[in-house]
């Protein structure tokens, strides 16, 4: 066994030492490059230190045998380490390590270091040391067995430029364990049992970890395959395996194999042309546990798109599968201004923000970058303006068909690369906004306005702002103001913000748009806007019952159920007719022999998907529900035989739900907006008073009168050419909600750009529905080209300015009339002046 007494560092310890530091800060800026830096040659830096100190220890004989050597090996591995890691960043062999590996390759080196002053160390150090020595043997076995292939190569490779040297970095980590083994752990039993034993549980946790993989993959595998059953043929295959899956980091690492981490057989490395991808959010990753289960137990055989699909639903990760014409990665938003004027007494409120997004190139080829951004909106909001900023000027946008909006941008971005900006309808309350070009180094500006209803929430008005996924956020510079023009009591504001004589709230700082304001609820004024013949007035809502005995009853049972809210219904519900929809089953009446069975099965599931085509008897059924924010929308089930079944069913009948949970699935979201459910919200036990009293809600809304029951507002349209002061968002949400209750069951996921009466509402109201979006072109000669043109009358972008009635176009005509008269009579005596003097 080495031993060194001495209290002095061999020099070229030291040196080395010096020499690693500077390593290790090449290899931080390398992973993590200053914004508009580019780290490409960053690894010729570590690897001449790297080649420096190999030169300095083997030729400049540094490495005699003496007591010093040790620690000069140990400094040496860990260069040769970071020298690998630093030249992978550049000339990728594999991806980005994953969080765990990450930090075992810190303890690896952190603990070789440790060795060289393995004598001087207390007993329980020594024994840590020996733990994680143990511990950690089988990442260098992995990565060195990993690298075999390229080995000959970089033999080759070494006589000349000597670059792949760094391939055989796990040869010295592996090298440098056993030689720690042999010469100062193995001697001593004590030393020796826990290396053993850490080792032991290292194996141990790679078994656990493929164990889980083999239980979650052939989970959803079976639950994909067995859906040819004729029950469940009505769904895409995709759907039960999604119901099915579990919950933890291993299933969805299974569902990105090859989208975020990499498989093997799938070779990883430098992309040459950079063309757009899908990364969640998430760099790609090299995961050794992931990589070596799927090299023994086989990689998912469920499709990638059925992956894509599922990891929407499950993950809600819509924002990272949205086509891409263009990449984004290098693009940042480094600022959000939010300007609102919050109208307590109508519980309205309109907002405009202005979002700043740079192009900050890392080591990209491209000089163009498409930002796209996916903003979360208030319930029951809707778009009302877009502008984008093209040569320092904003150019507000016109509203058109989706088809002509997606054809112009899709043809103008993927061929001319020129300047537009379009903003899309998505379920969920979402849209989708897509900025182009976005030039290296420079800056685009594009604003979004948003009317929306106040919401009503524990007695108080909650005014929520819009949050959004896109481009990288966390250091954008953010300024919000707020403007009332009757000020509200109990005014509650987060911390930061301040209150400017209770004219304006505002708050100026880093970007965060978690939080809310909340005020007194105050009453309802009225209101009213008049435009074209046709008067909208706000009137508050408060919502009556009426006797209703259903005759079935439908538990639509889920993960998000309790089984003592299901004890109790079942229980309330005794001697009446209960059904459940198995998936595999069919429609089942409850009875007393099956109703814990079919709760644990159906319990199982992660969402339902209620098929209410296969009630019978809708006028007279009763739906209960549970859910949360997961399940599939619409759109995504367009092309099933459910979907089918479902829109020709929902488009002549309607069916009372009532939903005890706090949350509501997309899928029922959706139809809740467009009014295909007679929806109403509760607790259990409301449900239970409501059971015993048949007493459910009454169903107000018609053609001239839309129901915004958060807000406890609604608005009735009526036709009045009297004037009326009220804001123009009157029309422009009942235009919005007139037009999803049209659509109903059709409101996503297929082609509505024929239905000519619903797009001409829009267009006069100016806003954004499944059949209508916002587009900004470069030029005229664009928007000719596309056949977009805006329409004269009507409501136009919304504006913070905007408030009031819009005149009649008659109005308009005596309007021209009075100014003329009155320039008439201001001028007359000035012509009658000249006429005499000549």
């Amino acid at each position: 066994m080495e031993v060194n007494t001495s209290r002095t560092l061999p020099a070229p310890y030291v040196f080395g030492l010096t020499l690693l530091c500077f390593a290790l800060i090449a290899r931080c800026y390398s992973a993590f490059p200053p914004a508009g830096t580019n780290s490409d040659g960053v690894f010729i830096i570590t690897h001449l230190i790297t080649l420096l100190y190999f030169f300095s220890c083997w030729i400049g004989g540094f490495l005699k045998p003496w007591e010093g050597r040790r620690k000069v090996m140990s400094v040496f591995v860990v260069l040769l380490l970071t020298d690998a890691y630093t030249v992978n960043e550049s000339i990728r062999v594999f991806e980005s390590s994953s969080t765990w590996s990450a930090v075992m390759l810190i303890f690896i080196c952190a603990n070789i270091l440790a060795f060289g002053f393995f004598e001087r160390w207390p007993e329980w150090v020594k024994y840590l040391q020996c733990a994680v020595l143990g511990f950690t043997l089988l990442l260098p076995f992995y990565l060195a067995f990993y690298l075999l292939p390229v080995y000959l190569v970089s033999l080759i490779g070494l006589l000349a430029i000597g670059l792949s040297i760094v391939t055989f970095s796990p040869i010295f980590l592996l090298w440098f364990n056993f030689r720690m083994v042999r010469k100062l752990v193995w001697p001593v039993r004590s030393y020796r049992l826990t290396y053993l034993w850490s080792g032991a549980v290292a194996a141990l946790a790679v078994i656990l970890y493929m164990m889980a993989y083999a239980n979650d993959k052939s989970k959803m595998e079976h639950a994909y395959t067995k859906s040819n059953i004729a029950v469940t043929e009505e769904l895409p295959p995709w759907i039960s395996a999604a119901q099915e899956a579990g919950t933890g980091f291993i299933t969805a690492q299974l569902l990105k194999t090859d989208i975020v981490y990499t498989s093997p057989g799938v070779q990883s490395g430098f992309n040459l042309w950079d063309m757009p991808d899908r990364e969640f959010g998430e760099r790609r990753t090299h995961d050794p546990l992931f990589m070596t289960a799927g090299a023994f137990l086989g990689t998912i055989t469920i499709p990638e798109e059925d992956r894509l699909k599922m990891l929407n639903v499950m993950f809600d990760k819509r924002h990272y599968t949205v086509d891409r014409y263009w990449t984004g990665k290098d693009l940042v938003t480094t600022g959000v201004s939010t300007t609102a004027n919050i109208w307590p007494q109508y519980h309205l409120a309109y907002t405009e923000n202005i979002y700043t997004v740079k192009n900050i190139p890392k080591r990209r080829w491209s000089s163009s970058e498409e930002a796209i951004y996916t903003f979360h909106l208030p319930e029951g909001a809707v778009v009302t303006s877009l502008s984008l900023w093209i040569n320092n000027r904003e150019e507000k946008a016109i509203l058109t068909t989706q088809a002509k909006a997606t054809e112009a941008y899709s043809e103008i971005v993927g061929r001319q690369q020129r300047d537009p900006s379009v903003v899309h309808w998505q379920e969920g309350n979402r849209v989708v906004v897509r900025v182009f070009p976005v030039l290296q180094n420079e800056e685009r500006k594009f604003k979004i306005g948003i009317t929306s209803p106040l919401k009503v929430q524990h007695g108080k008005l909650v005014y929520q702002p819009v949050w959004f996924e896109g481009p990288a956020h966390e250091d954008a510079h953010y300024e919000v103001k707020l403007n009332m023009d009757k000020w509200p009591g109990e005014l509650s504001y987060p911390g930061g913000f301040y209150s400017d004589k209770g004219k304006t709230v505002g708050k100026t700082g880093k970007y965060d748009a978690d939080w809310e304001l909340t005020m007194r609820n105050e009453a309802t004024d009225n209101a009213a806007f008049s435009f074209n013949g046709q008067r909208y007035t706000l009137l508050p809502y408060q919502p009556s019952y009426e006797l209703f005995v259903p005759e079935n009853y439908y538990l639509d049972v889920n993960n998000s159920w309790s089984y003592d809210d299901y004890r109790e219904i079942i229980s309330q519900l005794n001697n009446k007719k209960v059904w459940m929809f198995h998936p595999r089953k069919g429609m089942m009446a409850v009875k007393e022999d099956n109703k814990q069975s079919l709760f644990n099965e159906l319990h199982d599931q992660r969402f339902s998907l209620f098929p209410f085509y296969k009630i019978t008897n809708p006028a007279t059924a009763l739906v209960i529900s549970a859910s949360d924010n997961i399940s599939p929308q619409l759109s995504d089930l367009d092309t099933s035989a459910f979907r089918n079944s479902l829109r020709r069913f929902l488009s002549h009948e309607k069916i009372r739900l009532y939903n005890i949970s706090n949350t509501l699935s997309p899928y029922l979201a959706t139809l809740k907006e467009s009014r295909s459910l007679v929806y109403e919200n509760g607790t259990k036990d409301q449900l239970l008073a409501q059971l015993r009293n048949n007493s459910f809600l009454r169903q107000e809304e018609d053609s001239n009168q839309l129901i915004m029951e958060d807000a406890q507002i609604r608005i009735a349209r009526s036709m009045d050419r009297t004037q009326a002061d009220g804001p123009d968002h009157l029309a422009r949400l009942f235009a919005y909600n007139s037009i999803l209750k049209e659509l109903g069951p059709k409101v996503a996921g297929e082609d509505l750009s024929s239905d000519t009466a619903l797009i001409n509402t829009a267009k006069a109201a100016y806003v954004v529905t499944p059949l209508s979006s916002l587009i900004v072109l470069e030029t005229q000669a664009d928007y000719d080209k596309f056949k977009i043109s805006d329409d004269v009358n009507s409501l136009k972008n919304a504006s913070l300015k905007g408030h009031g009635a819009v005149p009649e176009p008659h109005e308009w005509a005596l309007f021209i009339i009075a100014v003329a008269i009155l320039a008439y009579v201001r001028f007359e005596k000035l012509f009658k002046r000249k006429r005499s003097a000549c």
